[in-house]
């Protein structure tokens, strides 16, 4: 059994919102339990926000590593890129129909949950759902608080992320970060999106890819057949930077 859990963030200024699923192959609470035990936060009181303000909170920022470390080890990922609100929760539905043939869901039953926001109402999810199209093996829960479906939040963090290497890609967020126990000197930069992306390039839903031209497509995955969904209504340079971004993901060496 697979746990999905679907959570967005927008960025209307720069032309798109975008939504992820972060996958589980057991259900995380405990998991998630003990990580926020173990950063001094507790779960029955505290929900994590990628939005909230980390600089002069360390504590935070050390939770922020841990989530996306379970998230690069223990999870799988997809992201869909719509323009607009409204498109977000039917594109989520046309994400999991597009990943659900996967080879890891084969003869499975899953549980998938939403945010809160999706979908005007819980009724018209429903009818989105069945608009679209059989969700066979997945029992849809639409309009969840992510205070108490804590995987939730963890897809809140992977839209976050992916949202800020799609604005790198488009230029727009231009930030360097410093390496830290990279094995470089310290005062190596580097940019923003391209640390987020090493550290999540591993946790993609992807296959292997099938026309192998040389080295470097020996150690490339394909995303975009199960993992990426881009809808119509994304522009035309958010969905060319949506798809050069996230349609392969390279997995060797980067050193």
């Amino acid at each position: 059994m697979a746990f999905m859990y679907f959570d967005d963030s927008k960025h209307h200024s720069w032309g798109f919102s975008l939504g992820t699923f972060v996958i589980c192959e057991h259900e995380p609470t405990s998991d998630l339990a003990r990580i926020l035990k173990k950063c001094e936060f507790d779960l029955k009181g505290f929900e994590f926000k990628s939005s909230s303000p980390m600089k002069d909170s360390p504590g935070l920022q050390i939770l922020r590593d841990e989530l996306r470390s379970f998230i690069q080890w223990k999870c799988k990922v997809a992201v869909c890129v719509v323009d607009g609100d409204k498109n977000l929760g039917p594109a989520g539905l046309k994400l999991l129909k597009r990943a659900l043939p996967h080879k890891m869901f084969n003869g499975q039953s899953h549980q998938v949950f939403f945010d809160q926001g999706l979908f005007s109402s819980n009724k018209a999810a429903v009818k989105t759902s069945q608009n679209i199209g059989e969700f066979e093996g997945c029992e849809l829960h639409f309009e969840q608080d992510s205070k108490s479906i804590i995987g939730i939040q963890l897809a809140d963090l992977v839209a976050h992320t992916c949202s800020t290497m799609l604005l790198d890609s488009l230029g727009k967020k231009m930030k360097l970060v410093k390496l830290e126990n990279s094995g470089y000197d310290d005062d190596v930069e580097i940019d923003l999106g391209f640390e987020l992306w090493a550290g999540l390039r591993y946790a993609f839903l992807s296959t292997p890819k099938t026309d192998i031209k040389d080295d470097f497509d020996q150690a490339t995955v394909d995303v975009s057949s199960y993992g990426l969904f881009i809808d119509d209504s994304a522009g035309t340079e958010v969905a060319a930077a949506a798809f050069m971004r996230f349609s392969e993901m390279y997995l060797g060496c980067i050193h």
